[in-house]
């Protein structure tokens, strides 16, 4: 009799954490992004609305040597950023392809057609981003504004500063955005980003490297490598590297409407 009633007792358990985990993926999908640091490693990820987008999106996937992630295809109103975490990854877009190596970053416009694969004998590790504007994309807008891209690592030009190092990646319209902002940047060990500021875009600043405390809304949060920092409109934030190298991360803002 004991024994068969721990059995129901470990069968209520068991559906109450069901029920409790089912509840939480459903409102991490319909509630609104808040500002804060956030892990996309395996099995974590950003994923639901902000005040811009229907959704945003953020994960890490692999691919295994000789592995395709899936058949071409179109996405009509998702544009995306893919960065490379470990590895080499081959990218066809529409009737290119390239090879885009660590730390590199493509612009997927909506309407292209991409597909992802490993050529290599090594694993590849990739952070995709992914936008769906809450107007319907115009994906005649971002091919007149040169469609998609991808740049490796060494070719972004880089200009020094007095904290470190910045390089630009893309400053224009795309087919989700009226301006589509991204540069990484570089800072020395005690150096801040800029003095605490707002502004009415939404950020996302992905750290690529290294250990910083974010300043969000009067509040010290520490990110560290593989972290994703989203900081919704008129949020007063600035960055410290607080760690003992440099860090660098990528910077991205995207504004609606007009530039």
């Amino acid at each position: 009799m004991i024994a068969l009633i721990r059995r129901y007792q470990l069968l209520y358990v068991s559906i109450l954490y069901l029920f409790m985990c089912s509840s939480i993926r459903s409102y991490s999908q319909t509630d609104s992004i808040s500002s804060g640091v956030y892990s996309v490693l395996p099995n974590h990820k950003i994923h639901g609305p902000t005040s811009t987008l229907t959704m945003l999106d953020l994960h890490t996937s692999t691919l295994a040597p000789g592995r395709t992630n899936h058949p071409a295809r179109a996405l009509m109103n998702r544009e995306e950023l893919v960065i490379v975490k470990e590895g080499s990854l081959t990218l066809i877009i529409n009737d290119s392809s390239k090879i885009l190596g660590k730390n590199g970053i493509a612009l997927i416009m909506a309407g292209d057609t991409q597909s992802f694969s490993n050529h290599s004998s090594q694993p590849v590790s990739y952070y995709v981003i992914g936008f769906t504007p809450s107007n319907p994309a115009d994906t005649g807008r971002g091919k007149h504004n040169g469609g998609s891209l991808v740049k490796n690592w060494n070719e972004l030009t880089v200009k020094k500063t007095t904290k470190g190092e910045s390089r630009a990646v893309l400053d224009k319209p795309s087919s989700a955005f009226g301006r589509f902002d991204v540069h990484a940047t570089t800072l020395n060990e005690g150096q801040e980003s800029h003095p605490e500021h707002t502004h009415p875009q939404e950020e996302i600043m992905f750290l690529m490297k290294g250990n910083v405390t974010m300043h969000i809304d009067g509040k010290n949060v520490t990110a560290n490598e593989g972290n994703a920092i989203f900081i919704r409109p008129n949020i007063p934030h600035h960055l410290t590297n607080t760690g003992s190298t440099p860090c660098w991360y990528y910077a991205i803002k995207w504004y609606t409407g007009v530039n």
